[in-house]
């Protein structure tokens, strides 16, 4: 423990607070943060010289004899005893009986080094490990809890250790120790407010986090995967040319990259991931030579607008992060509480630009090689990307392989190559013009090209499937059920109302209904008369369904006296309910045959819109997407195909019918032959819910996302 021999007790940075944290609350045996940096060296090393060096670095740098304490004070606090005892150890593996048994050794060295750990508590928070291989062979470990350091200040104590190896220990001639305490204090100088302020405006508008791993739930139990990437000299020079020629940094230019990669990923238009930044005040003197935790992880936000070109996204991002410059000191926790959605992201990147001179690292001392260099540098995000410069640069994704596998990981490297070869080739290029698919996954495709289908409406689609099996279930809803000749009947008999009171080809009609069999019944009823349906969520605020109604002018609204409608949303627009008894009776008496285009408003085709679905609108005003009937036919092929689905199967219903993948389960169930199971919400809560849903209608096929499916038992669902 801490000796009383103190020389300050100080506060702690944003980052390691952060770092603490962590450290408290994650119980594991591995310390994901306790990093290493070896060096194999070849030459007449001169240990005891080495052994010096190691200890004048204690002695210079007061921050390298830290611990951290928070029992007993409202805040956590850094205590640094004037003296510590050099912690380190001589192995000698120079008689393993042969190579193989001397690496093997090694590698259970350096595996014991990196369990070991550290107690944040009881410093120093640094050791130093020298493995003798034989001959003049050996491995230096220089291992330590990143709280302590970042990689720029490693790069400096690595030049001080060598220079102090040549003087053996003595420091004379080294520049002056700005201590650590002067950048704390000029944190603390810093405006709290204004900061807070900056980065409200910054991220304004964010609601909910970026997401991109399925199921983080549980602390990862191994080190994080690596998988590296190294890009062409060619491409490595065009990304530098063109931030050189556009005035942005390199940095600016693969976040970019990465936050239209995340946004392709996580299906959004605004983004949130982590970016590291240097956090070393230019206002602080000999600030580059200071050793300690200065960076800091911070929000990056990416809005993707279609409309805008790739150049002006990045030039739009380094304005952001200019922006943000005087705020940069503040914790990312305080940033994350001022949002209010808890955690904002899963990804960070890393930009490893070091004031280290590589070809000098070669031979720091005469007659002292380095011919290998190991680290690691480890986090506890599930995805990380690590930016190295050099001639060719190079990608170090990092991962967690309980939720992400190698060949993914590789993908997600290769379309971010991709990504940065458009942007240098086209830097004007609008961003909804850019294919993220790389050219192999794109000459895959091709190659797994089926035979053409030719286009058909929905109507038609379905029409034909009730021709052929009228009295197959086409639908269940609890202890009900419809078969293809009823629904279609059913829909026709509506479709003939609709289409007397002005609805066709070219009018959209807006459906507020709850999960039942009236709306699968309004759905097909719309298509048939030549319009397109638009999902409302009666849930919605009624400011969100007021607008997306004047948005897109629907000709009727149905709904049905069972929902009720925020007062005032549904406008001016017509609205009929479904169980209206006048309503009821003039559906009734309509003929219940399938509609041509004479019973219609206008002729219909493929080209014309099925359905229109409004975006989640996350930041601004949601926008409207509308889908024809065009690929529906080949929809159905490939589900058919793909999934061997069809007559006997059953399909359920799972999307809210706001969302387009509602429209996906719709097809799946209805167009193939299959039966749709449509069930209230209550009955597809993930769990017991969904379990008992699944089990009484044996459920054969359904689309779940992974964070339903992440609470969930495989026995559960043993029908799917």
């Amino acid at each position: 423990m801490i000796g009383t021999g103190l020389e300050d007790v100080l506060p702690l940075s944003p980052l390691q607070e952060g770092l603490l944290f962590h450290a408290l609350l994650d119980e594991q045996e591995l310390d994901l943060y306790a990093g290493q940096l070896a060096f194999d060296f070849e030459g007449a090393l001169d240990v005891e010289a080495l052994r010096l060096a190691a200890g004048a670095l204690l002695r210079r740098h007061a921050n390298l004899r830290a611990g951290f304490v928070h029992e007993g004070f409202d805040k956590p606090v850094q205590i640094i005893p004037r003296r510590v005892e050099l912690p380190w150890e001589e192995i000698d593996l120079s008689g393993a009986a042969d190579e193989e048994a001397r690496q093997a050794a090694l590698a259970d060295v350096m595996q014991a080094d990196r369990v070991k750990g550290f107690d944040l508590a009881a410093p120093p928070l640094v050791r130093f490990t020298l493995v003798r291989l034989g001959g003049q062979r050996f491995r230096f470990v220089l291992t330590n809890h990143h709280i302590l350091l970042d990689g720029w200040s490693m790069a400096v104590l690595l030049r001080e250790l060598f220079t102090l190896y040549l003087q053996r220990g003595d420091d004379a001639g080294l520049p002056r120790v700005t201590p650590y305490r002067d950048y704390l204090g000029w944190i603390a100088a810093q405006s709290r407010d204004d900061a807070l302020k900056a980065w409200a405006g910054a991220l304004e508008g964010v609601e909910e986090a970026t997401l991109l791993a399925p199921d983080r739930r549980g602390a990862a139990v191994e080190p994080p995967h690596y998988h590296g990437h190294e890009l062409a000299e060619e491409l490595t020079a065009a990304v530098t040319e063109l931030a050189r020629r556009h005035e942005l940094t390199v940095n600016t230019v693969v976040q970019g990259a990465w936050g239209i990669l995340l946004g392709r990923l996580t299906g959004r238009d605004d983004v949130v991931f982590g970016g590291t930044v240097s956090g070393r005040p230019p206002e602080i003197p000999g600030m580059e030579n200071l050793v300690g935790l200065f960076i800091n992880t911070l929000p990056v936000r990416v809005r993707l607008d279609p409309a805008r070109s790739l150049l002006d996204l990045l030039r739009t991002l380094q304005d952001q992060q200019a922006d943000l410059m005087n705020a940069q000191h503040i914790g990312l926790t305080d940033i994350q509480a001022l949002v209010g959605v808890g955690e904002l992201f899963d990804t960070i990147t890393v930009s490893e630009n070091y004031p280290v001179d590589a070809e000098g690292f070669a031979e720091p001392v005469e007659g002292l090689r380095v011919v290998g260099v190991h680290t690691t540098d480890d986090n506890h995000y599930p995805l990380s990307l690590a930016v190295l410069p050099g001639t060719r640069m190079h990608l170090r994704m990092g991962y967690r392989s309980d939720l992400f596998d190698r060949p993914a990981v590789e993908l997600v490297a290769r379309r971010l190559q991709h990504i940065l070869e458009a942007i240098v080739a086209e830097p004007q290029l609008l961003l909804g013009r850019l294919d993220v698919l790389t050219d192999a996954e794109r000459a895959e495709l091709a190659g797994t090209a089926r035979r053409e289908v030719p286009a058909a409406t929905v109507p038609a689609l379905f029409e034909a499937v009730a021709a052929g099996q009228p009295a197959a279930d086409a639908l269940r809803f609890q202890d009900t059920s419809l078969t293809y000749g009823r629904l279609n009947a059913r829909a026709n008999r509506l479709a003939r109302e609709l289409a007397d009171r002005g609805v066709g080809p070219g009018s959209f009609v807006a459906l507020a209904l709850p999960r039942s069999p009236e709306l699968v019944t309004a759905q097909l009823a719309v298509v048939k008369a030549g319009a397109a349906y638009l999902p409302v969520d009666p849930d919605y605020p009624a400011e969100r369904i007021a607008y997306i109604l004047g948005d897109a002018a629907p000709a009727l609204l149905l709904t049905h006296s069972s929902v009720t409608l925020p007062e005032g949303a549904a406008g001016s627009v017509a609205t009929l309910s479904l169980d209206d008894e006048a309503l009821a009776a003039s559906v009734a008496g309509r003929a219940d045959t399938d509609l041509t285009d004479a019973d219609r408003t206008g002729a219909t085709s493929p080209s014309d819109a099925a359905y229109v679905i409004y975006t989640s609108g996350s930041t601004g005003r949601p926008k409207g997407v509308v889908v024809t009937h065009a690929g529906v036919a080949s929809l159905v092929a490939s589900q058919v195909e793909r999934f061997e689905v069809g007559p006997g199967s059953r399909v359920l219903q799972f999307a809210s019918p706001s969302f387009d993948a509602a429209f996906w389960e719709l097809v799946m169930g209805l167009l193939t032959g299959a039966t749709l199971v449509v069930a209230p919400a209550a009955d597809l809560a993930p769990g017991e819910a969904l379990a008992a849903t699944v089990e009484q209608h044996a459920v054969t096929h359904a689309t779940i996302p992974p964070v339903a499916l992440a609470v969930m038992d495989p026995q559960d669902l043993p029908t799917v």
